[in-house]
């Protein structure tokens, strides 16, 4: 039987790793507790899927019900705050990378988060592009997990519900694993191209406004 590609062994690694998994407030007061003590390599993120629900955010839900010309103002009116985010994460020594698989033809979730990642990525967020199809090899046994580490000391492997609600992740932290995810996330994002020049590139319909 041929072996398994590296890549694919560590997804089954990460699957079957000791973790621990926290749900809601749990996992926020965990990520906060870990977030603001990265220092290099900083923050990377693996984001996959393609439709996600986000009833808090007020842009989403703007976008949700069809006013996307309201939802895009409030993108912007939160140019100010993220400015000042993404200030105080270099004052602390760290900056944050991002890769986001996109599978064409957009899902209308796909075509509002582009909106919000171009401006993260204006501001400081780094933020590249990846098509689907360059991932396909990776995906034999289903799609990639959603992954984020911080640092070199943890790894979670975010868990959603049906819907695309996000429940919250699995927390990893054996020290080489969590090395293994960020070089595979860093490697995807140097494959990957500049969100500035995707969208320049290609026609994204600005979405619907439904009656």
């Amino acid at each position: 039987m041929p072996r398994k590609p590296a890549t694919s062994r560590m997804f089954d690694e990460l699957a079957g790793a000791p973790g621990e998994r926290l749900l809601g407030d749990a996992y926020r007061a965990d990520f906060d507790e870990h977030f603001w003590r990265i220092g290099d390599p900083g923050f990377w993120k693996l984001e996959r899927l393609q439709d996600f629900q986000e009833p808090t955010d007020d842009s989403w839900v703007a976008f949700s019900e069809g006013k996307w010309p309201q939802a895009l103002a409030l993108l912007e009116s939160r140019r100010e705050e993220l400015t000042r985010h993404y200030a105080k994460l270099r004052a602390h020594g760290f900056e944050t990378w991002r890769i986001r698989v996109v599978e064409e033809p957009l899902t209308d979730y796909m075509r509002w988060e582009l909106r919000l990642l171009l401006l993260r990525d204006e501001l400081g967020g780094h933020t590249r592009v990846i098509d689907a199809g360059r991932v396909r090899s990776y995906e034999e046994d289903g799609v990639l997990p959603e992954l984020i580490t911080l640092g070199e000391d943890v790894v979670y492997r975010l868990l959603y519900d049906e819907n695309g609600l996000q429940e919250g992740a699995v927390r990893h932290t054996g020290r080489d694993l969590v090395l293994r995810c960020q070089e595979f996330v860093q490697r995807l994002y140097s494959d990957g191209e500049g969100i500035r020049e995707y969208l320049a590139r290609e026609e994204i319909p600005s979405g619907r406004e439904r009656r």
